[in-house]
């Protein structure tokens, strides 16, 4: 193997600036590439043999030899999970499959100090300059306009919007194609970067909510399914001693208001009143009205009043512990995991980074999870943001000063081959992940056990290392353009874990049954602004996030008043942060995703 240059960028100081899961085919070997030479522009299209994914991926087209040795210059963000790309499954793959020579540029691994390397590439490179830029999606919207606009990014129209150059990404699944073209889509219309694209179930939907059921069987209660119904319950909870300790230490509701990963409770049970999908999704908590034409804050709604109406009921009967907004994350954990379960009710998006060890922790065991509970109007939504995609692959001028602009995308669009992006993800084809039918129809996964899914249709960490955990040269640690479908994400199974259908293991398939779906017809893309727009509303937007945690905490413990006269102060002073400039960009920015 010939020896490739890893090229460092030295700093001399860093300052901070702005699974595509298939089928188990019927033949399931693995081939090496062609060893034929390309020799000319027309044999560049001659297809290459990999796994027989034929006729269960829209995307299995095959790879095709794109170049004929020459040279491209990769800037990649580190990964201290890959030992080495020089000598790594991945890179050699790349080169035999696609007839190129790869050289690494080292990216740094922290997302700020490659924000900074960047900038100063694009205000004046060197001849090592890369060519492409791979990142675990580190650069911001407005970065990534900002250098596409400057010329320092290629623009990628002309070559995503022809399918003779982009045949992987043509053959996506129209719905998901249509996802990841408004991703790549800057606000000034322009294509400056390719999507990795791949959405998870359990992810989608992360504020689940988890009863003490056991508390329920010693009081003789019934599960609750309406907002009603569980106010007599958590009243009960805290007045009639479940946990039978002899104490009034029971919380009814618990949660961690600063939590970024479905933590804060009280975000869970507004979505009874007004669909809210959190401050820390895609668009920071704005939706969409009903007809899906204009851009709301829930917020701002009589849903929302009625909604800290009924979390107020809750803390004035003592149902509703005031620790939610104080409480930090190793309090939090500490008094789920406290020797005597005192929790009711809470939300939590990982159930391992909340309880330790969940298959066998008393307290967990106790807890079920639950459906949105039925709001007094109708509403069970469950807070939700569609996935984004996140643009990790760019060229640069200095491709285009080299002549390597279409070598390069083709290099790009190739990743949204189905071996590929498998590959990407999950290491070496036929070593570390399989779609062999007699392995898959030996392994299981919750949505199969559920009666989800017919069958099992890959399985990874086959190999010696689950290479996503454990250092190795298989692979770049899913850096790159990738593809994944929904659908075929939850037909994957581990491995290197044993399936028992344990209470655990299960949950992943009762979180598709219980909130899939469970949210608006019309939910927004998220939202790009022009850099001017950005300047105009970014300050506004920290500020109100701080305002609405803090007046939520107010309204619920009785500081701020849910009177007409309360509410009517609280809306104002909404206004004057700036919220009706904010949605009125965030219009702007909405039509401009619909064109």
């Amino acid at each position: 193997m010939r020896k490739r240059r890893l090229v460092a960028a030295a700093l001399s100081a860093v300052m901070a600036t702005s699974l595509l899961l298939t089928g188990c085919g019927d033949d399931a070997t693995t081939t090496t590439a062609a060893q034929t030479e390309a020799g000319d522009e027309g044999s560049q299209e001659a297809e290459l043999s990999g796994p027989s994914l034929d006729g269960i991926l829209p995307t299995d087209l095959g790879l095709r030899k794109i170049g004929n040795g020459e040279k491209l210059i990769i800037g990649i963000q580190q990964n201290t999970f890959v030992e080495n790309y020089d000598d790594n499954w991945f890179t050699n793959y790349l080169e035999e499959q696609l007839g190129v020579q790869i050289e690494f540029y080292t990216l740094q691994a922290d997302t700020n100090d490659l924000r900074q390397q960047v900038s100063l590439m694009a205000s004046g490179g060197t001849e090592d300059t890369p060519d492409i830029i791979l990142t675990f999606g580190a650069l911001t919207d407005v970065q990534i306009q900002n250098y596409g606009s400057n010329g320092f990014f290629v623009p990628l129209d002309d070559y995503v919007n022809d399918e003779s150059m982009s045949p992987h990404f043509a053959a996506i699944p129209e719905e998901d194609k249509e996802v990841m073209l408004q991703a790549m889509t800057s606000a000034d219309g322009h294509i400056y970067g390719l999507a990795k694209y791949e959405p998870e179930t359990w992810n989608l939907t992360p504020y689940r909510m988890y009863l003490n059921t056991a508390w329920l069987d010693n009081l003789g209660l019934e599960v609750p399914t309406t907002t009603d119904e569980l106010r007599d319950v958590l009243i009960s909870f805290v007045k009639d001693d479940p946990n039978g300790n002899g104490q009034k230490d029971e919380i009814g509701v618990y949660g961690f208001a600063e939590g970024g990963y479905g933590q804060n409770t009280v975000w869970a049970l507004m979505n009874s009143f007004v669909f809210f999908p959190g401050e820390n999704s895609a668009n920071n908590g704005l939706t969409l009205s009903d007809d899906g034409t204009t851009v709301i804050a829930p917020f701002a709604t009589d849903g929302w009043r009625a909604g800290l109406e009924y979390l107020k009921d809750l803390y004035d009967n003592g149902a509703l512990a005031a620790s939610i907004f104080s409480d930090e994350e190793t309090q939090f954990k500490a008094t789920l995991n406290a020797e005597t379960n005192v929790v009711g009710l809470v939300s939590a998006g990982s159930n391992s980074g909340s309880w330790t060890d969940n298959e066998n922790n008393p307290n967990f065991l106790e807890m079920e999870l639950m459906a949105p509970f039925e709001g007094p109007e109708g509403i069970a939504y469950t807070p939700y943001s569609a996935y984004k995609p996140t643009l990790d692959f760019f060229i640069t001028s200095y491709a285009e000063d080299r002549g390597n602009v279409e070598l390069a995308y083709r290099f790009g669009e190739s990743f949204y081959d189905a071996s590929l992006s498998l590959a990407e993800r999950f290491g070496e084809i036929g070593v570390d992940w399989t779609i062999d039918p007699e392995v898959c129809a030996e392994n299981n996964n919750a949505y199969k056990e559920a009666g989800i899914i017919d069958e099992v249709k890959l399985v990874y960490n086959t190999g010696e290392k689950q290479v996503w955990s454990e250092v190795s040269s298989q692979f770049w640690h899913n850096v790159g353009p990738r593809y994944s479908s929904l659908e075929m994400g939850n037909s994957a199974a581990d491995g290197a874990k044993e399936f028992e259908a344990t209470r655990v293991q299960m949950l992943n398939a009762q979180n598709y049954e219980l909130y899939n779906g469970k949210w608006p017809e019309h939910v927004p893309p998220t939202l790009k602004y022009t850099e001017e727009e950005n300047n105009e509303i970014s300050q506004t937007i920290m500020s109100m996030i701080d305002f609405l945690k803090q007046s939520t905490a107010e309204f619920i413990t009785g500081t701020r008043t849910l009177d007409d006269a309360g509410w009517e102060s609280y809306l104002a002073e909404l206004d004057s942060m700036g919220l009706q400039t904010w949605l009125q960009h965030a219009q702007t920015a909405f039509e401009r995703s619909q064109q």
